[in-house]
């Protein structure tokens, strides 16, 4: 296989890494240590109605991170039936991480700094947050970028 064709493995990781990735956002900074809400910097969530406004918006962002798991899920499945295919736990896991990387910068760099929807942690050193989510999200990139290439070139 080619550096450059795609192994179905590691497409069905990166949708997985995408929206598993966003589910810990969603689960953890939203709704356990309710950093943020979706929309919070544009709609602070001060009273019912705007908690209401914003708990609508968590909810859709959890439909897009479970569309993203389902298709991570049905392309894992397809996947699994091509007997041809090298399967390794080091390239899916490398898959996952690089998934779950691009969605912490790309979210990040669009939400949190183009749009200013929300910021990861309130109003105190939120750029620093916000900078070390994106720097998270860089390293989970590198992560598993490297584990794929290694791994691809180890066959």
């Amino acid at each position: 296989m080619s550096q450059l064709q795609r192994s179905p493995i590691v497409t069905a990781g990166i949708f997985l890494g995408v929206g598993l990735g966003s589910f810990i956002d969603g689960i953890l900074l939203h709704q356990v240590l309710q950093w943020h809400n979706m929309l919070s910097s544009r709609v602070p969530p001060t009273d019912l109605v705007s908690m209401k406004y914003n708990m609508i918006w968590d909810g859709l962002f959890h439909v897009f991170s479970w569309l993203m798991t389902a298709v991570g899920v049905g392309l894992l499945w397809r996947a699994g039936g091509q007997r041809e295919r090298v399967y390794s736990g080091r390239m899916f896991g490398g898959a996952l991480a690089l998934g779950w990387g691009l969605f912490n910068f790309v979210e990040g760099v669009i939400d949190h700094e183009l749009l200013g929807l929300h910021h990861v942690h309130g109003e105190v050193n939120q750029l620093a947050w916000d900078l070390g989510f994106l720097a998270l999200g860089a390293a989970l990139i590198g992560i598993g970028a490297v584990a794929i290439r290694g791994q691809r070139r180890q066959r």
